[in-house]
C-alpha cells in the first residue's frame, strides 16, 4: 500500500481544524419576543350609533366600604372588574362582579356601586355617549355616600368615526418585560389606559412612551406596535368600538 507523505497529512489536519472539524456551523435563529397575554376580555354587542358619539374610559377605585353616588345611565356601558369585587345595588336586586367579570349597569334605573369586601376594588368602565354628553347623572334627593369612590383616570376619545351597528370590546393585556405586539392595524377606534408599568407605542414608525394613568387613542388606518421595554410588568386596559362584521386586529 502506498504511504501518504506526512506533510500531506499535516495539511489535511490543518484544513479540518480551520473549518471547525467535522461539525457544520449553523447560524442560530433569533428568538421571537413574546406577545402580550389577554388577561380579561368582555364584549357588549348589539349597540347602534345614530349620531356622533364620544368614547369615555375611566378607571375607578373603591376602598373597602366605598360607594358611588346613586346615579342613572342614559347610555350603554361596559366595565371590567380589575381587582376585588363590586356590588351593584338596584331596585330589582343586587348583583356582584368579581375580578375579570363584566360589569354592565342598566339604563335609566337608579343604581349604586359599592365595595362590600375587605380589600381594594378597581373597575375600568367605558361609555359610548352622545358627543358632549356625560356618562352618569346623580339621582336627586339621595344622600352622598359616607365614603365615596375615586376616579383615578379618565379619557375621552371625541367623535370617533362610527355609525350603524357596533359592539364594545374591552380587554386587559399583560406584557411581561420584553414583550411586544406584532405590527398591526385595528378595525375600529379605541382607548387604551396604562394601569401598570410603561408602554412604548409605535404609530406609523413614530414612538411615544406612556406611563401609569396615561391614556391614548388608537384609530383605524394606522400601523401600530406596542412594546414593554421596561424591567417590570406592563398592564393596559383597552376598549374598542367595532362595527358589525369588522375585524378587531389585523397583523401587517
Amino acid at each position: 500500500m502506498k504511504r501518504v507523505p506526512l506533510s500531506v497529512l499535516l495539511v489535511a489536519v490543518a484544513l479540518v481544524a480551520a473549518c471547525g472539524g467535522a461539525t457544520a456551523n449553523v447560524a442560530a435563529k433569533p428568538s421571537t419576543p413574546p406577545g402580550p397575554v389577554t388577561t380579561y376580555r368582555n364584549v357588549l354587542p348589539g349597540l347602534t350609533a345614530v349620531a356622533p358619539i364620544d368614547l369615555i374610559q375611566s378607571v375607578l377605585d373603591f376602598s373597602p366600604g366605598a360607594a358611588s353616588v346613586v346615579h342613572k345611565h342614559t347610555s350603554s356601558n361596559l366595565g371590567t372588574v380589575l381587582q376585588g369585587q363590586i356590588t351593584i345595588k338596584m331596585a330589582s336586586g343586587d348583583k356582584q362582579a368579581s375580578a375579570g367579570e363584566a360589569l354592565i349597569e342598566p339604563l335609566n334605573q337608579s343604581v349604586q356601586a359599592v365595595n362590600m369586601g375587605s380589600g381594594e376594588a378597581m373597575v375600568a368602565v367605558a361609555f359610548p355617549v352622545l358627543h358632549g354628553a356625560k356618562p352618569t347623572a346623580p339621582v336627586a334627593g339621595q344622600p352622598a355616600p359616607a365614603m365615596p369612590n375615586k376616579t383615578l383616570y379618565s379619557f375621552t376619545l371625541a367623535q370617533p368615526s362610527i355609525s350603524g351597528g357596533y359592539s364594545l370590546i374591552q380587554q386587559v393585556l399583560d406584557f411581561a418585560p420584553g414583550a411586544q405586539t406584532l405590527k398591526h392595524q385595528h378595525g375600529g377606534p379605541g382607548v387604551v389606559t396604562v394601569i401598570q408599568g410603561q408602554v412604548t407605542l409605535s404609530t406609523d414608525g413614530v414612538e411615544k412612551t406612556y406611563s401609569v394613568g396615561d391614556s391614548f387613542g388608537e384609530l383605524p388606518g394606522h400601523t401600530l406596535q406596542a412594546f414593554n421595554h421596561g424591567s417590570t410588568e406592563l398592564m393596559v386596559v383597552a376598549t374598542f368600538i367595532l362595527a358589525d362584521g369588522a375585524q378587531l386586529t389585523t397583523n401587517v
